[in-house]
């Protein structure tokens, strides 16, 4: 019964998921983003669900798969509905494809709604280092400075898969690394200027900030038990 049991719960999270994907299909469709009908409460109540089930054995599953479970729940569940929502800068939007959302604002909300207990307010108004060293174990936080692009995601892919929070000069946001591809998952303020999902290698806005803060939030198991409970 245990090794079936996270089958099940990536199948519960994959149920949602395919939903976005539909979304997100239809959005790069259009030439502009317009506001799209969502379930997003069914995806909020979807992350309960995974979350009670996990703790029936919670105990027996490795690291690799409690990060798994967390990570998907995240990035796979939550996120997806927020690309195309507009960035501002005094965005505070709870609810995607409808107002703005500043980069802080992103992080933390997301967060929240994934099932992480948090000050979703305080952090994101916090300096982007602040809310990470808040959040995550020093033992999981690097730092970067005056590095190639090339070089920070080398060290992303060395650490493996999972989610991250960066933080940048006056930025922040998601790195989502599934193994395949890095990702930048942030509310931007340059371009398109609203939440997106882009190839973290070729992000103008990692680049060109001289001093990065990486803090992989799935690795650390004090967050893995707080999101659990």
């Amino acid at each position: 019964m245990k090794l079936f049991f996270p089958v099940f719960l990536l199948l519960s999270i994959n149920a949602c998921h395919q939903k976005n994907k539909q979304v997100n299909a239809a959005r790069l469709a259009a030439t502009t983003f317009v506001s799209t009908p969502i379930n997003y409460d069914s995806c909020k109540k979807q992350i309960l669900l995974i979350k009670q089930k996990s703790k029936i054995s919670w105990a027996a599953l490795s690291k690799e798969g409690k990060e798994k479970i967390f990570t998907r729940a995240v990035a796979e569940t939550i996120i997806p509905n927020w690309i195309g929502t507009k960035w501002d800068y005094n965005g505070i939007s709870e609810k995607p494809q409808q107002g703005d959302i500043a980069c802080g604002y992103f992080v933390t909300t997301v967060l929240r709604d994934a099932g992480l207990n948090l000050a979703r307010i305080k952090l994101a108004q916090c300096a982007s280092e602040q809310m990470i060293t808040t959040l995550i174990q020093p033992k999981y936080i690097r730092r970067f400075s005056n590095v190639d692009i090339a070089v920070f995601i080398q060290a992303i892919q060395q650490q493996g898969y999972g989610l991250y929070i960066v933080g940048l000069d006056n930025h922040t946001g998601f790195i989502y690394n599934d193994n395949s591809q890095v990702y930048f998952i942030h509310s931007t303020f340059v371009g398109t200027r609203n939440v997106q999902k882009e190839n973290a290698a070729a992000s103008w806005v990692l680049k060109q900030s001289k001093y990065k803060v990486l803090g992989k939030l799935s690795a650390d198991e004090k967050v893995l038990e707080r999101w659990l409970n």
